[in-house]
């Protein structure tokens, strides 16, 4: 009986912090994206190594980098990833400009800081793929084949997994 009670006593517990952590998301402050925008934001968080947070005009838009794509969260070099790009931008300004969504409407951007395209850093030091369906850049290329052929970041793997192939594996 008095263990019927405790999981009566936790399953509300439950129910009350799932109820929570529903109604904080559905107050948060993330708004739909433009379909376009170029100007300056401040980066409020990094969800993984292709993907951040800025705050433009006062609202949290959901950003993701344009003709790259980063390990996933819960792949082999995913958690380096995002720690990489969040070296790089988290709590800084940086320059956004993009003209389409994604079929999620985030924002399709390119990034860039203090001069540095961050799209193009993640790509050099190994944390991210060129996104192949998405571009054929040359420059974007070569820097892949050369953190490829030194073994940075992800290609220290003898056999890294593409995100896409990974996501495709999983039925995502």
């Amino acid at each position: 009986m008095r263990r019927l009670a405790t999981l009566a006593g936790l399953s509300l517990a439950l129910l009350l912090c799932v109820g929570q952590v529903s109604a904080r998301e559905n107050t948060s402050s993330t708004q739909a994206a433009p379909s376009s925008f170029r100007g300056v934001a401040t980066v409020t968080g990094v969800a993984d190594g292709d993907t951040l947070y800025a705050d433009i005009e006062g609202h949290s838009i959901r950003i993701r980098l344009a003709q790259i794509d980063a390990p996933e969260k819960a792949q082999a070099f995913g958690r380096r990833s995002q720690q990489s790009l969040r070296e790089l931008v988290w709590k800084r300004q940086v320059l956004l400009w993009w003209k389409s969504l994604d079929r999620y409407g985030r924002p399709i951007a390119q990034v860039s800081m203090d001069g540095m395209d961050v799209n193009a850093e993640q790509v050099k030091r190994g944390f991210a793929w060129v996104f192949r369906r998405y571009s054929n850049d040359p420059a974007l290329l070569e820097l892949e084949a050369q953190a490829k052929s030194a073994g940075l970041g992800l290609w220290a793997d003898p056999h890294p997994i593409a995100p896409w192939d990974w996501r495709a594996n999983r039925g995502e």
